[in-house]
């Protein structure tokens, strides 16, 4: 689920059971209405390839890294204030 920033949803995609969320991730940036400042998501969407194309867009990324991960920026500010 993609929500706006005061929490209401955007657009979402059901995943299989069993599979990861990650491959609908871009799917459901492209069908907001325009380019948003921030793409705030947990760890579980840390992956290069997918900081990348929110840089593409316009926006900036606030995804911590893993834990197995070198860091990356990630304003605490943003992180924190997600929900």
């Amino acid at each position: 689920m993609i929500a706006d920033g005061l929490g209401r949803a955007v657009a979402f995609i059901l995943a299989p059971g069993q599979a990861h969320e990650l491959p609908h991730a871009i799917p459901l940036l492209d069908r907001l209405p325009g380019v948003p400042k921030w793409v705030v998501a947990d760890r579980g969407y840390a992956s290069h390839a997918f900081r990348e194309h929110i840089w593409t867009l316009g926006a900036r990324p606030a995804i911590p890294p893993k834990r197995n991960e070198a860091p990356v920026a990630c304003p605490d500010w943003i992180y924190n204030n997600r929900n």
